[in-house]
């Protein structure tokens, strides 16, 4: 079973091959049986510039290169679908996609 902020494999509908997503969705929606989709952020091998949504990931976040979490768009992912699950995403990292998310989806007032 997921949990919040592990990094597991899927294929979302629409995506041609599978990606890398880190988990967003809390631990009720993930534990419940009712609940077969999830929320998830890409993960993708940093080969072009990094972009200003993005944050960097790398080994202590489970990845063997360098990789952007691309925070400007979250998928939904069927549980059933996901596997290959490669670790967690380190507490400082959580915090600076937690700090994107907010910075993206201007969540906090201004």
């Amino acid at each position: 079973m997921p949990r919040q902020w592990e990094v597991w494999k899927a294929r979302p509908f629409g995506v041609e091959k599978d990606h890398w997503f880190v988990i967003l969705s809390g631990e009720e929606r993930l534990q419940s049986r009712l609940h077969g989709q999830i929320n998830g952020l890409a993960c993708l091998t940093l080969r072009s510039p990094f972009r200003s949504t993005d944050v960097r990931l790398n080994a202590a976040d489970g990845f063997q290169t360098a990789t952007a979490c691309q925070c400007d768009l979250i998928y939904f992912l069927e549980k059933s679908r996901l596997h290959s699950h490669i670790g967690t995403v380190s507490y400082e990292r959580q915090q600076a996609i937690k700090r994107k998310l907010i910075e993206i989806f201007r969540l906090i007032p201004s």
